[in-house]
């Protein structure tokens, strides 16, 4: 009788110390499964930006570009725009555009220009001076800023928008 006491006392403890493992092993599956949601958290936060701080960079590139400023007397105006430069840019692209591939990347650039009386507000002109779109679409970032173009033919100035788009 006492053996069998005894044997009963062995099995329970040996019971209590299955389940005691199976919990802990269940407590470690949730905090692991934690542990995984939060990097991946982390690393969207991260990618995110990366991706600001890469439009950032793309804009301000595109801000020191004096193959399309307005100059005077060699003075660069930072947020003036020449028209005659803008499509004379377009075509150097078009024939030779390593140089740009390399320096702009996987980006599109376009600039909208439009017609300055107040009671009409319409698109006068659309450039697309830029686009290098990447091989497999994961979207872009979009940045538009106002500038200033100048017409030097006409002597006019024109409204405008830059429409930047970097691809992720």
């Amino acid at each position: 009788m006492i053996r069998r006491a005894n044997s009963k006392k062995a099995q329970l403890q040996i019971m209590e110390n299955v389940f005691t493992i199976i919990i802990i092993f269940i407590i470690l599956i949730i905090a692991f499964f934690f542990t995984v949601v939060m990097q991946k958290q982390d690393q969207k936060k991260i990618e995110e930006e990366s991706a600001a701080l890469n439009v950032i960079k793309k804009s301000q590139v595109l801000s020191f570009l004096p193959e399309l400023k307005c100059s005077e007397n060699n003075n660069i105006d930072p947020d003036c725009y020449d028209i005659l430069k803008i499509e004379a840019f377009i075509r150097q692209i078009n024939e030779d555009n390593f140089y740009y591939r390399t320096l702009l990347g996987n980006m599109k650039f376009e600039i909208v220009k439009y017609d300055p009386s107040p009671e009409i507000n319409s698109e006068l002109q659309r450039w697309i001076v830029y686009d290098n779109p990447k091989p497999k679409d994961m979207g872009f970032t979009q940045v538009q800023f106002p500038i200033l173009l100048k017409d030097i033919v006409s002597n006019r100035a024109y409204f405008g928008m830059i429409f930047l788009e970097v691809y992720k």
